[in-house]
């Protein structure tokens, strides 16, 4: 089992005595081997400093938000998940980068291999190499390694070990250090996870978390939101209330959502408006694909409809948030893939890692040429 002690996050007074101050919090891959509780929905969650549910209200939102909703005009972008096609993604940063139009962001989110970029993109072109070369000199053997024997009865095919130690190469305190002074300064950056117990959308502050030292954590977060179910291991977070230990166990925000760009309350709530501004949203996948043949095996048909399911949900999600963004004076840009791009994937070589070259280069050349963005 790997575990990693993490510090306990300030607590107030009357939090400590009502038992629910959280002693320790660890993210480990092997639950099996700590005794643990699951936590009621309805119990006082000990990390909400650094969380909330995807569906909590305006107010619940308005503390982690602040304070972006005094500003005006504020540009943020949302950056989904495609696991290898967040070269895309990647690419399309540094080409905008290049052109000489990208903005600073107030805000970043991502999900999945969004979650991998949200970092780097947030802290501005100055973390582009650092992105071109996660996605264009690390391949599969750096991401993953197959489970030969524990596959069957264990719970995914691949080990994200390798995973894990990417991003801690990634993430050295100094740049965590630049995160925690971005959130300070007003800035904000969210990921998403799925907690699979809970069946609930996670959406943690990972400025807040850098701020108050848990970077064992942050680094946690960005592994279990790029954890694709049954291909990667789920990471585990355990924490104390007073005498029980508890574990939650996360995993690929994009079994909720493909992004995040509104808050859901916004949806919903008649009197609440949010900041105008500039939101942009970096689909890494294709909305409109081109035709393919699909063999005609259970395994070959079950991942194209799962594919096709994923893109159609993104679709829909693009779609709501267009209607959104023009009856709240928002203005709303999307780049995805493109299905004529002329990169060919093979669902067979997963992180190709020559797939993933070509598909950052196309992403640069639309960035550069001003050709990324949409309406």
């Amino acid at each position: 089992m790997t575990q990693a002690t993490i510090s306990p996050p300030n607590v107030s007074r009357r939090a400590v005595l009502t038992g629910l101050a959280a002693a320790s919090l660890s993210a480990c891959a092997d639950p099996s081997a700590i005794s643990w509780s699951t936590r009621s929905m309805t119990e006082t969650d000990p990390l909400s400093r650094f969380r909330l549910l995807a569906n909590a209200s305006s107010k619940q939102w308005s503390r982690h938000l602040h304070p972006l909703e005094a500003k005006t005009g504020i540009s943020a972008l949302a950056l989904s998940g495609g696991g290898e096609d967040g070269a895309f993604g990647a690419g399309a940063l540094a080409g905008w980068t290049a052109s000489g139009n990208r903005p600073e962001f107030d805000m970043v989110t991502g999900i999945s291999t969004g979650a991998l970029i949200a970092p780097f993109a947030f802290l501005g072109p100055a973390q582009d190499d650092a992105l071109r070369r996660i996605f264009t000199q690390y391949d599969a053997k750096d991401i993953m390694q197959l489970r030969v024997f524990k596959a069957p009865l264990g719970d995914a095919i691949y080990d994200t070990t390798p995973l894990a130690g990417l991003i801690k190469d990634f993430t050295p305190p100094a740049v965590l250090r630049a995160i925690a002074a971005r959130h300070a300064a007003g800035g904000r950056l969210f990921v998403v996870t799925s907690d699979l117990d809970r069946s609930r959308a996670v959406v943690w502050n990972m400025g807040e978390i850098a701020q108050s030292g848990q970077y064992d954590l942050f680094r946690a977060l960005l592994r279990a939101s790029a954890a694709l179910p049954g291909l990667f291991s789920p990471v585990t977070l355990t924490y104390k209330i007073g005498d029980t230990t508890y574990t939650e166990t996360h995993l690929d925000g994009g079994v909720h959502m493909q992004f995040l760009a509104i808050p859901q309350f916004a949806y919903t709530s008649k009197h609440h408006k949010l900041p105008e501004g500039s939101l942009y949203l970096l689909i890494n996948n294709t909305l409109e694909p081109a035709p393919t043949k699909v063999s005609r095996s259970a395994l070959a048909i079950s991942q194209h409809a799962l594919t096709t399911s994923v893109r159609a949900n993104a679709l829909a999600e693009v779609n709501a948030t267009r209607l959104f963004a023009r009856a709240n004076r928002i203005d709303l840009s999307v780049a995805s893939v493109d299905p004529d791009s002329g990169v060919i994937y093979d669902p067979s070589d997963r992180f190709s890692s020559a797939y993933m070259n070509a598909l950052f280069q196309n992403g640069f050349a639309r960035g550069i040429g001003g050709t990324l963005w949409t309406s």
